[in-house]
């Protein structure tokens, strides 16, 4: 299944991840003019208030650089929504992320076909994050348009799978846009993710070191220096 025409902009076949606090306006912009999706947590504007004037600087700025550079635009952007009950903001959020027509939803931690709903009304489309496939077919039940493979190696809510296998039982019974994630960072990655049967590649690791990230230096430089060798799973936060 080919995917939806959003992503003819991509000059490479990446979605950057949302990343809790690294992720912010500055990020995004970047992203998008790089030729990849940006996308940053709605949860990351606060106060609430923030999330409009974050959604209308995006849309501004990618608008006025695609106005100077037709032959190459910019990709589109995605906002993620953590659609737990926990969140006492998504009602409010997914509002916004209507009034400005966000062109890509990423949704997580749960599957809500009401938000899944607001967001194609306006012809916005659905990525879902899932581990395992009941999560997967799930997601799909309540609307998801996509389905993003968080694997082994992923950072974030991570999945413990090996993308190998993940991606080979999900593409047999989906066709559709399909995102692989964990350990993703260099060209090599992203060509074996698509080798696998990956439509997109999702990184966001490769992303707390560059200049627009909402990071300190000391953790930034870590992620640089870091290996394989140095990637834990903790259940604490």
């Amino acid at each position: 299944m080919a995917l939806p025409a959003l992503f003819d902009k991509l000059r490479l076949p990446v979605v950057g991840a949302p990343q809790f606090i690294i992720a912010n306006p500055e990020l995004v912009i970047a992203q998008c003019k790089g030729g990849i999706v940006g996308s940053f947590p709605a949860l990351n504007a606060r106060p609430q208030a923030t999330l409009d004037d974050w959604l209308h600087r995006i849309r501004d700025e990618l608008a006025a650089y695609d106005e100077a550079h037709p032959e190459a635009p910019s990709a589109p952007y995605a906002v993620n929504q953590i659609v737990h009950k926990s969140n006492d903001r998504l009602d409010a959020d997914v509002a916004l992320c209507v009034k400005h027509k966000v062109p890509i939803v990423i949704t997580s931690l749960g599957a809500r076909r009401e938000v899944n709903d607001a967001i194609h009304s306006y012809g916005g489309i659905v990525l879902h994050d899932i581990i395992n496939i009941e999560f997967a077919k799930k997601a799909l039940d309540k609307g998801a348009d996509g389905l993003i493979a968080v694997a082994a190696g992923a950072g974030g809510h991570a999945g413990g799978l090996s993308p190998f296998a993940l991606v080979a039982e999900l593409r047999e019974f989906f066709d559709g846009p399909l995102l692989v994630s964990g350990a993703i960072a260099t060209g090599a990655g992203i060509l074996g993710a698509l080798a696998m049967g990956a439509d997109l590649d999702y990184i966001g690791s490769a992303f707390i070191a560059t200049t627009e990230a909402n990071a300190p230096q000391a953790y930034k430089h870590m992620n640089v220096d870091s290996d394989a060798g140095d990637i834990i799973y903790s259940n604490l936060f």
